[in-house]
């Protein structure tokens, strides 16, 4: 009785053996993870900018749902909405936008004080932006264009007056269907369009 409880025994362990080895042959490795990309900051300051004495707090952007994500959105075609496999941005993509808006007006040195709405700050102004488009429109393996899009209203503090609103957008060709190209497309038309953005604001703060 003993010997055939331990045939058995050892026959249950080799099945057993052999089960586990060919569920573990047939499971895939896991993908690999997903690439991060930033939009920089301008990296040149804006050339006939005189810097101004008050202060200024840039709110998060409203965006569509399709947007507040980290994923790289992409339009393939007029009914058919995407996004790029194996990359992400490394931020919700409007929080990002917020955060290279503000390191771009420091960089820019066109105000006293630039921060976000977080910050203890008694702002003179406040920038309400709504970012939308903010996506890549072409065919899948194509270079695509880049277009990038911003509302913006400044909002003196006081009083929650608004001072001025504007439209502005860019659209850039990525040089290749890689997506460096096409990180490096939403990067040039970021940056035209913050440019702009910092000229406009304290523009319109100075003559305010």
């Amino acid at each position: 009785m003993t010997r055939g409880r331990s045939r058995r025994d050892i026959l249950t362990a080799i099945l057993a053996a052999g089960v586990v080895t060919g569920l573990g042959a047939c499971t895939a490795p896991p993908p690999p993870p997903a690439r991060k990309f930033y939009l920089s900051p301008l990296d040149t300051v804006p050339s006939g900018l005189e810097k101004r004495d008050w202060t200024l707090v840039i709110e998060p952007p409203q965006t569509v749902p399709a947007l507040r994500t980290n994923r790289i959105a992409q339009v393939i075609a007029d009914n058919e909405f995407d996004y790029y496999a194996n990359a992400e941005w490394g931020d919700l993509a409007p929080d990002m936008f917020q955060a290279t808006l503000i390191r771009s007006f420091e960089r820019a040195n066109a105000v006293a004080a630039v921060g976000n709405e977080r910050q203890r700050m008694r702002p003179d102004y406040m920038l309400e932006t709504a970012l939308a488009p903010f996506y890549a429109i072409g065919a899948v393996g194509s270079a695509p264009k880049v277009r990038v899009g911003l509302d913006a209203r400044l909002i003196r503090a006081r009083g929650r007056e608004l001072v001025a609103s504007t439209t502005m957008s860019e659209e850039r060709t990525a040089k290749g269907a890689e997506i460096e190209a096409i990180i490096e497309a939403f990067d040039s038309a970021s940056h035209a369009v913050i440019e702009s953005l910092i000229r406009w604001t304290v523009a319109q703060a100075s003559g305010a």
